[in-house]
């Protein structure tokens, strides 16, 4: 029985430091969600602020509500990008193709909060992609068992 082990490091490194700033680009999501789901929901005009307390305060209010239902879905999202992109990562040597289809998931999964301003998040998105792409096309080598 044989073996097919890549023999790049790349995978690794991109998941393992993707996986990493991926954790504060999922808080940078719940936050920019809970804001996009405020202002869609039209609970804050965007003209409202016009620098009195009074006004950040009421908005402050209306965000915080906002975030235990949009910001929470984002902010979940990505912690789950961040621990299939690590174990994605840790698994670029040993088994190559599942690492890779790991590692795109978790770009993909990240990258859906790029749709709430969270642009932090499209840095994760594209090392995880990488990392993907080069999980598939690295050399690997054929250990017979």
């Amino acid at each position: 029985m044989s073996i097919t082990r890549g023999t790049s490091s790349g995978p690794m490194i991109l998941g393992i430091i993707g996986g990493v700033l991926a954790l504060p680009a999922a808080l940078c999501a719940g936050v920019c969600g809970a804001a996009a789901g405020a202002v869609a929901s039209g609970a804050i005009d965007p003209n409202m602020l016009d620098g009195s307390e009074e006004a950040a305060m009421e908005a402050a209010e209306t965000i915080a509500t906002a975030s235990s239902a949009t910001g929470g879905v984002f902010m979940v999202l990505g912690i789950i990008a961040a621990i299939i992109g690590i174990v994605g990562g840790i698994l670029g040597k040993k088994n190559p193709s599942l690492s890779g289809g790991l590692l795109i998931g978790a770009g993909v999964l990240i990258g859906a909060s790029v749709f709430v301003a969270n642009f932090f998040a499209l840095v994760v998105a594209i090392l995880f992609i990488i990392g993907g792409i080069l999980a598939f096309t690295q050399k690997k080598e054929v250990i017979e068992a």
